[in-house]
């Protein structure tokens, strides 16, 4: 296994093919089945392509190792919103950095705006230089660890209004995935574009040979085409009264309140450190 890396340089990014060496996607009580297993699946296609495991053609780059891997809060069983229940392939530890934190949505994603763990685990990933993604209700996990700046994001129905009025950039028109490279934010919608999203960024961050080889291990490509190797994702339709009536019903469950004005410290992304 690929040791995670634990040190970089200020405000360096992982780029292009080459770089990203170690992927982590949460694993928390409540998680959604498919906002966390579908980007946990294709980025360990991604390894099996990078490794050589999978090779539909001759590839000119050497094979090296990616480590990917469902990084669990707590040790033991993880329970997903619907029941299903995992193993964490290992358990948080605060001092791991990994090039990709991926932060999944679900149910439970409400409490995680308040986890302080979590919390200081994405701030210190993105202080880092490291990549930060999300999807579905996980993006507000990100909005409340403070790393969102004014870039527009993407994120589920449900939780793009109290977003809103936070003062996040969520365009009415959502897109399926955003991916803003220079910040290093990656956010993506509910479950049906969890999918895209991380084939998109399977494509930006290995490669367009790897992300072409995982797209149609996936049948992503014959889906979607070629944006999948764009850093925005297609446009939803919009559904206004149907939108707010989850939001009305889900939104205090996935994005909570909050009840006290968080510190500047607490905050980086939102007190222009960009």
């Amino acid at each position: 296994m690929t040791t995670v890396t634990r040190e970089t340089a200020e405000g360096t990014r992982p780029g292009t093919s080459g770089v990203v060496r170690s992927i982590a996607v949460l694993g928390y009580e409540k998680c959604s089945e498919q906002d966390t297993i579908t980007p946990l699946e294709i980025f360990k296609g991604a390894a099996m392509v990078t490794s050589g495991g999978i090779a539909p053609w001759q590839r000119e780059a050497a094979p090296r190792e990616l480590d990917v891997r469902l990084v669990g809060l707590t040790p033991g069983v993880v329970t997903m919103q619907m029941g299903t229940q995992v193993v964490a392939d290992s358990v948080l530890d605060p001092d791991e950095l990994f090039d990709i934190l991926y932060v999944p949505g679900g149910v439970g994603s409400g409490e995680l705006t308040s986890d302080e763990r979590v919390l200081a685990l994405i701030r210190r990933h993105h202080q880092a230089g490291r990549v930060v993604a999300a999807n579905c209700s996980g993006v507000g996990v990100l909005a409340r660890a403070g790393v969102l700046d004014d870039s527009p994001v993407t994120c589920v129905a449900a939780v793009a209004r109290g977003l809103r009025a936070e003062g996040f950039n969520v365009p009415v028109g959502r897109r399926m995935w955003i991916g803003n490279p220079d910040t290093g934010i990656w956010t993506a919608t509910g479950s049906y574009g969890v999918h895209g999203g991380a084939v998109a960024m399977v494509a930006h961050y290995l490669g367009r040979e790897t992300g072409t080889i995982v797209s149609m291990m996936f049948d992503t490509l014959s889906g979607l085409g070629d944006v999948i190797f764009e850093e925005v994702g297609p446009e939803f339709y919009q559904h206004p009264e149907l939108e707010q009536s989850f939001q009305d019903y889900f939104q205090d469950m996935l994005l909570p309140r909050v009840t006290d004005e968080p510190s500047a410290d607490a905050l980086p992304g939102r007190e222009g450190r960009r």
